[in-house]
């Protein structure tokens, strides 16, 4: 059984921090104090080697306030701040848990509590044995059959910690845990400011609680209760309803990670650097405890030099916001508009939504509106600095004029593989400048007002004083990060030409959005709800009886219950229950007809979901839908689509392709449709070198009869449409190292079919498979894989000890080299694309891009300028040893144009 180990980061740090009080303090070569770091490992390490979990995650607190803050303003009132030394431990010990491979979360507007309690619940369904490490007395709540609170505890004689499960508590205390929420809410907690009903404490709430089950049940017994209790608790009713809600963890928090994604050691650890950190903070006990002493330290040379440039950037930052920035409200004689001297954010305040500029020479932030921004700087070369600048800047409605490339540090963060996972600006400042995060939530919980208190309107001051704040941390990480990249020419160009102009270009297609039917979206929820009814029937004709295709469980008792199909059972889901997947339901097709309804049920159903209804809610006023495009997410590079992902809509099927019917174009108008053919082949051809393939594309051939010619040992004449199918499938699969097992899957044939069919293919084309090799044995050497621009991706997959992870490695290695780099060349494609229109064609618009395609939509008689430039922008974005080609339609919808 599975056991996952939760630790409560800010508890057990703070346990740390005031047990070495008053002692020596530790601190590594630099001064960074280590004590509570130190104290910190010490303890978790106990906890992992006494119960060897192997799914674990810490979770910690933020400095924002929390919904509970909203709730009441007097939570949490009477909390000093964190002490200084101890503040600069927490980035510390955070970069310590990525680099060991340990899970770590952290939640805006959540306590650390309340992330433990949902992944608790999630280990808890999932069957794992579930651990929280904690001293918080609040996690007593979370206790169940499968869920134990491990507290630590400190003193003469006694063990460490104590192990409390359902058994221990209740006998200790007398009550279920299921209850304790109700004895907190009647003693209340000092240390959260939660006041409790006058008098009753500890021993008191929990005899309540055991003599009548529930502060309901106390204050509709009160008369019970002596005269002076009943008198309090009567005058308590709100308080205590209150208290429960402030009290109960919110154990259905909307975490990043689930409870299955926290596999320890994560597939990220990286020991040498682990050795490395721990040198460099001079932890010679924890790298022995670790096991760590024999490892080669990676980027650690004694003595340690503490790099003097970083230090002086956090510095003045901390100097700057210790003085109080100023803001001004007022157009600025000058700025620099270049050379990483400005940022520029966006706030939406009671006068308007502004611009705010700040200026790094005079360490002064100016508001202006978007007019007064663009006169400032017309005619200027601009290269703000800012932060998610595409999104923040919606808040205004046309783009600013002048900027048309921006310094957005998430993206830089991304591309030098500083941060991964959900970006967040607090992690990004504390890996690069290796200090806390020196900006402070300035808007304070949610005020609760009286009857007869006058409402005081907020100006804004303080958003705009925060916004500010965290454009001088923006433009600090911007020229601590400036210095690598103008280290490395490739990664310069990447950012500087690519990735920092598509924010604009990126930002220019949300904008514009994509002109949508409702009515057609209307009569496909009509038509998929029909094939839905008629696929039902036919499910339960063959079944024998009628339930709910939709849940997995009554399905499963259809499928494999001997009152119905008794179909053979296979593999068991993490439920327990018998697995109704799809690899399950393939494996079950030639029992009963009744599998391929239930295929194409599911199949409908999502169509009709997602899609058909889904869309339909995500048409703005303008009858367009605008997706949000994401640089920073893929590890290949590739764009993602989110609210609403246009990336997904189906394709392979007829059903899922007409979807597209409803992307139209307005009247008057048509879609100008471009798609690179066959961009990864290309690029394999290219950057293999095989003269086979490249001769194929140089020549116009085609690439997969060619293949199939090679591969089946006949004429091309000979190929067969089954030989040519096969081949197209080897084609593209060998780009992503696929296995004997996965061909033979794909393909439906044999295992040993599929690898005599690999071994020919290498056979035929020995330049591709050297090629392969070579980018294996590479991403093993150096550690990642990088493409023709640049653009690397950390391979820590190859470090792992589990085969199956490893082997994702070496597919990663492959691949990316080939996907990133057409993920590269759309992204030069778009600029360049969007570019050639405003120039030639500023009445057509970019609409949409879809992985390897680009919509355009303009007026019906300008189709064929526009066609001309998509195509010939398109084909001139990189120079290759053989032709990039990008095919060209029209049509009144998606689906007519593709």
């Amino acid at each position: 059984m599975s056991r996952l180990l939760l630790v409560d980061g800010n508890s057990i740090m703070n346990r740390a921090y005031y047990a070495v009080i008053g002692r020596a303090p530790m601190t590594a070569p630099d001064g960074t104090p280590t004590g509570a770091v130190n104290g910190f490992f010490n303890s978790v390490l106990g906890v992992m080697k006494e119960y060897n979990p192997d799914h674990m995650c810490v979770l910690f607190d933020r400095r924002e306030p929390t919904f509970r803050h909203k709730m009441s303003t007097e939570y949490k009132a009477n909390r000093k701040g964190m002490p200084d030394d101890l503040a600069a431990q927490m980035p510390v010990v955070k970069n310590l848990l990525d680099l060991y491979g340990i899970c770590r979360m952290e939640l805006a507007g959540y306590e650390a509590d309340d992330l433990i309690g949902t992944l608790s619940k999630q280990g808890e369904e999932k069957g794992m044995e579930v651990y929280i490490f904690s001293g918080d007395h609040d996690d007593f709540q979370l206790i169940s059959d499968k869920v134990s609170v491990i507290m630590p505890q400190s003193g003469k004689g006694k063990e460490p910690r104590v192990l409390y499960d359902r058994a221990l508590f209740e006998e200790t205390y007398g009550v279920k845990p299921e209850v304790f929420v109700q004895v907190k809410a009647l003693m209340g907690d000092n240390s959260d400011n939660i006041k409790g009903v006058e008098k009753v404490g500890e021993k008191t709430a929990f005899k309540l609680i055991a003599d009548y089950g529930s502060c309901d049940n106390v204050i509709a017994n009160a008369d019970k209760l002596s005269p002076a209790l009943s008198e309090r608790v009567k005058a308590s009713v709100d308080l205590l309803a209150l208290n429960i809600k402030l009290c109960t963890i919110d154990r259905e928090s909307p975490v990043e990670y689930t409870a299955d994604d926290a596999v320890y050691p994560s597939s990220t650890r990286d020991l040498p650097a682990m050795s490395g950190a721990l040198n460099r903070l001079a932890l010679k006990s924890l790298l022995k405890k670790l096991d760590l002493e024999n490892v080669k330290p990676a980027g650690f040379e004694a003595p340690v030099e503490v790099d003097e440039s970083i230090s002086a950037v956090s510095s003045e930052v901390e100097t700057v916001l210790k003085n109080g920035l100023a803001v001004k409200y007022e157009v600025p004689s000058s700025v620099d508009f270049d050379s990483l001297n400005c940022g520029v954010d966006f706030v939406d305040i009671p006068s308007g939504n502004k611009v705010v500029l700040l200026d790094w020479n005079s360490k002064t932030a100016y508001v202006l509106s978007p007019e007064e921004f663009n006169s400032l700087t017309e005619g200027k070369k601009v290269l703000p600095v800012s932060y998610q600048y595409k999104d923040r800047s919606k808040l205004i409605k046309e783009p600013l004029k002048s900027v048309d490339s921006v310094f957005d540090v998430e993206i830089a963060g991304y591309v030098l593989n500083i941060l991964s996972g959900k970006p967040d600006l607090q992690r990004l400042y504390e890996s690069v400048m290796l200090s806390a995060y020196p900006v402070e939530d300035k808007r304070g919980p949610a005020k609760q007002l009286s009857l007869f208190e006058e409402i005081v309107e907020d100006d804004g001051s303080s958003k705009v004083q925060e916004c500010a704040e965290k454009l001088l941390v923006d433009v600090a990480i911007a020229k601590v990060l400036s210095d690598t990249i103008e280290k490395d020419n490739d990664l310069k160009n990447l950012l500087y030409d690519i990735e920092f102009p598509l924010v604009i270009t990126l930002d220019k297609i949300e904008r514009n959005g994509m002109h949508v039917s409702g009515e057609r979206l209307a009569e496909l929820h009509s038509e998929y709800t029909k094939r839905l009814e008629d696929i039902s029937a036919h499910i339960y004709d063959e079944c024998g009886t009628e339930f709910n295709i939709s849940s997995p469980k009554q399905l499963a008792d259809v499928l494999y219950g001997e009152k119905y199909l008794n179909l053979p059972s296979g593999k068991k889901g993490k439920s327990g229950d018998f697995s109704t997947g799809i690899d399950e339901l393939n494996r079950l097709r030639h029992y009963s007809p009744a599998i391929d309804y239930i295929i194409k049920y599911r199949e409908i159903s999502k169509l009709d979901s997602t899609y058909a209804s889904g869309l339909a809610r995500s048409i703005k006023s303008d009858s367009r839908i605008h997706t949000t495009f994401t640089q920073a997410m893929t590890n290949t590079g590739r764009l993602s689509s989110t609210e609403p992902n246009l990336q997904n809509i189906p394709v392979r099927t007829e059903e899922g392709s007409r979807l597209r019917e409803a992307f139209t174009a307005e009247e008057g108008k048509i879609l100008v449709d471009a798609d690179y053919s066959q961009i990864e082949l290309r690029l394999l051809a290219a950057l293999s070198g095989d003269e086979i393939m490249c001769s194929a594309f140089r020549e116009g051939e085609d690439i997969h009869k060619r293949t199939a010619a090679k591969v089946f040992g006949v004429s091309e004449e000979m190929v067969t449409h089954k030989m040519r199918a096969t081949a197209k499938t080897v084609n593209f699969s060998i780009i992503y190292g696929i296995s004997e097992y996965g061909l033979a899957t794909d393909l439906g044939i044999g295992y040993k079919e599929a690898a005599e069919l690999i071994k020919e293919y290498n056979n035929q084309f020995p330049g591709i498979t050297s090629y392969l090799d070579s980018l294996k044995k590479s991403g093993e050497e150096k550690g990642y894989a990088v493409t023709m621009y640049g653009r690397k991706r950390i391979l820590n997959e190859l470090k792992s000890q589990n085969r199956n992870i490893k082997n994702f490695g070496y597919r990663a290695a492959m691949n990316t080299p080939i996907q990133g780099t057409a993920a590269d060349i759309i992204k030069i494609a778009m600029n360049r694309v969007s570019k050639a229109l405003e120039e030639r064609l500023p009445s057509a618009k970019l609409v949409m891009q879809v992985h390897d395609e680009l919509i355009c939509e303009c007026n019906i008689e300008d189709k064929d300028l526009c066609a001309e430039i998509l195509k010939s922008e398109m084909e001139a974005a990189a120079k290759l040893s053989v032709p990039l080609l990008a095919e060209v339609g029209f049509g009144k919808d998606w689906l007519e144009a593709k």
